[in-house]
């Protein structure tokens, strides 16, 4: 559980790291307020995964199955099977996580846009 968490904040950081980066050159290349072009990369990742969160907690209870019996997507399969009490599990585990991160995201922008002061 400890090295799952670890390996989590790393995958957040370095999501917090890539967007407050990419947002900064972006925004110094546009001549924008840096700060506020952060706000608002933090904004656009937040909402991304937030339509992650959407999309994976979205899926059906079919799974698609290949010719070789693997799992594939629905799209394209040769047939479709129920999925297992562990896959509908995971699969709203990994919708509550990036809802979260995605929330997170957004609140982070929020705190630090100058164009809208929080208090």
């Amino acid at each position: 559980m400890r090295q799952g968490l670890r390996r989590l904040g790393l995958i957040y950081l370095a999501i917090l790291l890539g967007t407050v980066v990419l947002s900064a050159l972006l925004g110094l290349a546009a001549g924008a307020n840096v700060v506020r072009a952060i706000a608002v990369g933090l904004y656009v990742a937040g909402a991304a995964l937030l339509g992650g969160c959407f999309v994976v907690g979205a899926r059906g209870p079919l799974r698609g199955v290949s010719r070789e019996g693997d799992t594939v997507p629905l799209v394209g399969a040769r047939g479709v099977r129920r999925a297992t009490s562990e896959e509908r599990t995971e699969s709203s585990r990994t919708a509550i996580v990036l809802f979260l991160l995605g929330l997170s995201l957004v609140v982070l922008g929020s705190l630090i846009d100058p164009a809208h002061k929080s208090f």
